[in-house]
Formats: structure tokens, C-alpha cells, sequence
């Protein structure tokens, strides 16, 4: 059982390989927001436990296992996010932080459970790929929009989880799924000039931006799609040994409410 400090921290590698970065001790303090001094013993103690190589000035690495519980509770985030998104009617601007909250202490039966309700979705609400319960995730070959040559594209995913960006892109309609074409990128770092769809208005979009937005083309994200969900969206299964011929909906739990009986006191 590894406690959720270990738990951030072995996502906090996973997110940074993802993006081709060093783990390296200053690296991995930026990104958690934490004093140099503890990465390094951090470090320290995760490769003891066998769960990360590392050498001194040369940053770490996931070991098998590590990179399974990483995945796992990288798993549980994105699930999470999406639960109270899609279900609770957070923002996506608003998940992450509830989500760093819940991942550590639902159980996983809880997490299957959603998993099952929402459909076995294989996306969070910012479009980030959600680990199946066997840690495999579906790799797509989307790039940053700041590198796109201009043509047509659609948004694929979002990687900065500030809520005050993640406002910003919503108020401006780049958000997964939303089709625009890229018209022009002005010399030395300047503003990309975007169309969305069904707009005649162009718009214009920061570096800074841009560089956290990745984009499919409208061919690849066609490629790409396919449903992994054999059960509609709402639907939970029965316990196996429990009615397990059917299917319950949110509904059906909802009309036939488990009721407890009170304590008694001793």
C-alpha cells in the first residue's frame, strides 16, 4: 500500500515522460510546486522501494511497477474528472483539483463503477487518454499547435489544467472536439490566426497558448475514433452472483434506494 504523497509524485513522472521531459530533481519540483530538497529524498526512497531508477544528476526513470501504479492512479484522475464533469456538472476548468482529492481514496470498485456508468470512456474532459484497468492507453499521433503547418485541424486535447486558462480556451471555444482551420502563424513567435467552424470572424491565439493545445487532422481523428464502451453510458452492471443477468441504470438505483437500519447503540 503506498501512501498518496507517492502516488503524486509517481504520476508526476508519468505526466513528464509523456512530454519527453527529464524527471530531473528541479523538473519534478516545478511541476509539484516543492522545495528541491524533498524531490531528492523522495527520489531516494522510490528507488528503494524499487519503484523508480535513479541516478544523481541524471534524473529518474519509472520502473515496471512504478510505471503500473502510475498508470493506475492516473487512471483514477481522469475517471474522476470526467464523473464530475459529465455527472456532478463541474466546469473542466474546476475537476482537477477535486479530482487530485478523490483519486488517493475512492475505492476500486468505486472506480470500475464509473468506469461502467460512463460508458468505459477513453477520454478525461480536457481530452487526455484514460488508461484501461489493464493500464493500456491508445496512442495518437496528435502534435502541438504551435508546430501545425496552417490547414484544417481539431482540437485533440488541452495540458495546461490552470482553471483560469482552462476559462480562457472555453470562452474563446477551443475545447476538445472543435473543428477550426489555422490561416496563418506570424513570424518570430507571433499570433497564430485561427477560423473556427461555422465562423466567419478569424481569431487570434498566443504562443503561450498554443503551445499547451495539440490538434489531429480532421483524417486522423476520423482513425482514431472507436468506440471501447459494449454497454451505453448510464449503465452499471450487477454484482456477479446478484441478478447478473441484467443491467442497472442510474434510474433503476434511484427508485429502489438501499435503505439501512439505524445502529443500535451499545
Amino acid at each position: 500500500m503506498v501512501s498518496s504523497t507517492v502516488e503524486t509524485y509517481l504520476k508526476a513522472f508519468l505526466k513528464l515522460e509523456d512530454m519527453n521531459q527529464k524527471a530531473s530533481t528541479s523538473t519534478v519540483a516545478r511541476h509539484l510546486s516543492v522545495a528541491d530538497a524533498s524531490v531528492t529524498d523522495m527520489l531516494r526512497k522510490l528507488q528503494k522501494t524499487g519503484l523508480l531508477e535513479y541516478r544523481p544528476y541524471y534524473g529518474a526513470t519509472l520502473t515496471t511497477e512504478g510505471r503500473r501504479l502510475a498508470l493506475r492512479i492516473l487512471r483514477r484522475h481522469r475517471l474522476m474528472e470526467l464523473f464530475l464533469h459529465q455527472v456532478m456538472g463541474y466546469g473542466w476548468e474546476q475537476v482537477h483539483d477535486e479530482a487530485e482529492k478523490l483519486e488517493h481514496v475512492v475505492s476500486d470498485l468505486f472506480v470500475e463503477r464509473v468506469d461502467a456508468y460512463l460508458g468505459y470512456p477513453d477520454k478525461d474532459p480536457h481530452g487526455e487518454v484514460i488508461p484501461d484497468a489493464k493500464g493500456f492507453r491508445s496512442q495518437e499521433l496528435d502534435i502541438c499547435l504551435l508546430g501545425a503547418e496552417p490547414g484544417e485541424y481539431v482540437v485533440r486535447k488541452v495540458i495546461n489544467d490552470q482553471p483560469e486558462f482552462l476559462a480562457y480556451l472555453e470562452n474563446e471555444s477551443l475545447t476538445p472536439g472543435v473543428s477550426f482551420q489555422l490561416l496563418e502563424k506570424s513570424p518570430f513567435q507571433g499570433l497564430l490566426k485561427l477560423r473556427l467552424a461555422g465562423r466567419e470572424e478569424p481569431q487570434y491565439l498566443g504562443v503561450e497558448a498554443a503551445k499547451s493545445i495539440y490538434v489531429l487532422t480532421a483524417e486522423q481523428l476520423h482513425d482514431n475514433q472507436g468506440p471501447r464502451s459494449k454497454r451505453p453510458a448510464g449503465t452499471i452492471s450487477s454484482p456477479k452472483g446478484k441478478d447478473n443477468a441484467r443491467s442497472k441504470t442510474l434510474s433503476d438505483w434511484d427508485r429502489k434506494p438501499v435503505r439501512h437500519s439505524p445502529r443500535r447503540p451499545k
